[in-house]
């Protein structure tokens, strides 16, 4: 809401304008979502933070644009829950919004329980919560939840930590799959194109009911 409509000249009418005047006057002091742009990101989780800038701009009463102030130390919203997290931290340049807490939340933020307000300010930017991403570029990466399927694009590799994976359906893969990749490189193809084409040499073959023991494959993997 532009400041040069909070004009006395406006508001003198009558007292039912006077009323709204003086309202409005009192609202344009408090602040409650903005749309910003990531400057800066600092820290880990939990004290993940970014610094932004508001991208809607205010005016003074003759209209003139008044530039935005950076605000500082904004701490990261996280899609989590107890030790199981989506991390995704935004970078410079992200579009997100600012949710602004009614009051001073800075010693619940150090203290991470409830907590005293820190001093009697109210809707301050400086008490704002980050989210993030709006009226941003289409992702090169992502996990799509399409209909009735998942789609994970990963065009820089894609790491699982795990110590046991287990699958109830089929697996199919369209490129080649190697296993124990500490101790050999081959993959199961290799493997399997070597075992097809491979060839024992048998010597000293006999008759009756001998056996022999068969050299080792000339194809080894």
């Amino acid at each position: 809401m532009a400041d040069h409509l909070f004009t006395p000249t406006s508001a003198q009418t009558s007292d039912a304008e006077n009323l709204s005047y003086v309202f409005k006057k009192l609202l344009s002091g408090a602040f409650f979502i903005e749309l910003v742009e990531v400057t800066a990101i600092r820290g880990t989780a939990p004290n993940l933070v970014v610094d932004v800038i508001p991208l809607v701009t205010r005016t003074d009463p003759s209209g003139a644009t008044i530039q935005n102030s950076e605000i500082f130390n904004v701490p990261v919203f996280r899609l989590q829950r107890g030790a199981s997290a989506i991390i995704m931290n935004p970078v410079a340049g992200d579009i997100g919004m600012i949710a602004i807490c009614d009051r001073d939340n800075s010693i619940a933020r150090a203290n991470r329980k409830q907590s005293v307000p820190g001093s009697k300010r109210m809707h301050s930017k400086s008490d704002a919560l980050y989210l993030g991403g709006f009226l941003n570029q289409a992702p090169t990466q992502y996990v799509e939840f399409a209909d009735n399927k998942i789609n994970i694009v990963a065009p820089y590799g894609l790491n699982i930590t795990t110590p046991d994976v287990y699958v109830s359906g089929n697996i199919r893969a369209g490129g080649d799959i190697t296993d124990n990749v500490g101790t050999q490189s081959a993959s199961l193809k290799t493997l399997r194109d070597k075992y097809d084409q491979h060839k024992h040499q048998v010597p000293g073959v006999q008759t009756g009911g001998s056996t022999v023991t068969s050299n080792t494959t000339d194809k080894p993997a």
